[in-house]
This record gives structure tokens, C-alpha cells and sequence, in this order.
């Protein structure tokens, strides 16, 4: 890439973080597999289980799933793929003894576009190796933001870079009772909220600095057409 074209990428990546907040965004958005201590905490008549996430992903309505992404998005975004993203997660529940009596949704979520955003736990009812698959499914996509609500959470920009915890009602209880032994998913999904600018992404320092240079030729460039008869440096 030559010099004049390196200068026009590194403006154009600058135009377009200082553009990129007025665009509306509504999302969730974290990375399951970096933060270990994502996971189902449950309470049995026989003691306390720690069940960690045994796999997560996201289903959009354009372009499916990609079973190597681990990254859990819900809601939709400009700086994300086109179109709406619905969620899961899946635990292993074999070591799990008891009756369960209560149990809770310990999640991060490093970023959280707009305010009052409504985001919805639903059941799972397509075939676990269906909704880890890579590829395109309408149904997956569908079931992921329908059926029986598990439990909710009400996110604002102050939760980004926080754990949050959303209580399981009686439905995700019941739930997970009938599945003890084996795989359980949970879906997820936007159901509400208001619009806000995704948080501005940050280009790397050497991007600003040849957006600076970048900016000092064109300046250059312009005082040159100027001043005609001004002498080029000598090399």
C-alpha cells in the first residue's frame, strides 16, 4: 500500500470512529470463554453447584452461526453483522445431585449499547447439536427469542465491564430440574429498550499518528497550491 493510500486508510478510520456514535444501537455483548466465572450458580437440597458455560454463541437473522465464535451478542449494532442477534448458552448439568430450589445467571458483559435494554432468558427447544452447528437455521434462530421466559435483566450502559446476575423465575427452575444428567441451553434476546451510540472503538496510537501526518501533508499539499513557486525540499 503507498504512502498516499496508507494516509487515505488511516483517515478514513478516523472519520468513521468519530462518525460511528450516531448510528442507533440496542445490544448486549460479552465473550463467554474470557471470563471463567460466567455460569449457573444453583442451590439443591443436597448443597451449592458452581456449572460453568460449556459452550455460547449467536444466531443472526442474515447470516446464521458460526460454531468457532464464542462471543454472546444480543440486540443488533452497526460496528456488529447486519440484522438481529439472538443468543445461547449451554451447561453440562451430570454433576448436579438434589432437588434444585433456586438458581442464578452470573454473567459479564463487557459492552451495553443504549439504556433500559430489556434483555429476556428464554427455553430452548431445537436440538443442543442443532444450535451449535455452524450454518444458517430460521428455526434455531427463532426458538433462541421464543417460548418460555427463564428470567430477565434490565441493562444500562453502567453495567458494561460488570458481572450482573439474573435470577431464574420458576419456568427456568423447573426447567433445569427435568434436565439434571444432562446438556442445558438457555437462549437470549433484546426485547426492549432505548436506542443509543455504540461506544466509540478506539484506533490504535501508530492509526492517529498517521491520521495527524495525514492531516500536515494535506495541509502542505494545499499551502503549496498557494504558493506555486515555492522550491521542494531538496533530497
Amino acid at each position: 500500500m503507498n504512502l498516499k493510500s496508507r494516509l487515505g486508510y488511516a483517515v478514513s478510520i478516523i472519520g468513521i470512529s468519530l462518525s460511528g456514535s450516531a448510528v442507533a444501537d440496542l445490544y448486549v455483548y460479552g465473550h463467554s470463554s474470557l471470563n471463567s466465572s460466567n455460569s449457573l450458580n444453583i442451590t439443591t437440597s443436597s448443597g451449592d453447584f458452581f456449572v460453568p458455560i460449556t459452550d455460547s454463541g449467536w444466531w443472526t437473522s442474515d447470516f446464521g452461526h458460526d460454531a468457532s465464535n464464542k462471543n454472546y451478542f444480543a440486540g443488533h449494532g452497526s460496528t456488529a453483522t447486519t440484522g438481529n442477534h439472538n443468543n445461547y448458552f449451554t451447561f453440562d448439568l451430570s454433576g448436579i445431585s438434589g432437588t434444585i430450589t433456586s438458581a442464578s445467571f452470573n454473567l459479564f458483559t463487557y459492552t451495553v449499547a443504549g439504556s433500559s435494554v430489556d434483555y429476556q432468558l428464554f427455553d430452548v427447544t431445537s436440538p443442543l447439536s442443532e444450535v451449535h452447528a455452524t450454518g444458517t437455521n430460521a428455526a434455531v434462530y427463532d426458538d433462541l427469542m421464543t417460548g418460555v421466559s427463564y428470567g430477565s435483566f434490565i441493562y444500562n450502559s453502567s453495567d458494561s465491564n460488570e458481572f450482573r446476575s439474573i435470577l431464574l423465575n420458576a419456568d427456568g427452575i423447573s426447567a433445569l430440574n427435568s434436565a439434571i444428567g444432562g446438556e442445558f441451553g438457555i437462549g437470549g434476546t433484546i426485547t426492549g429498550g432505548i436506542e443509543g451510540p455504540s461506544p466509540p472503538q478506539i484506533p490504535e496510537p501508530e492509526t492517529y499518528a498517521m491520521w495527524l501526518a495525514g492531516l500536515g501533508l494535506l495541509g502542505f499539499l494545499r499551502y503549496r497550491r498557494k504558493n506555486p513557486n515555492i522550491n521542494s525540499p531538496v533530497h
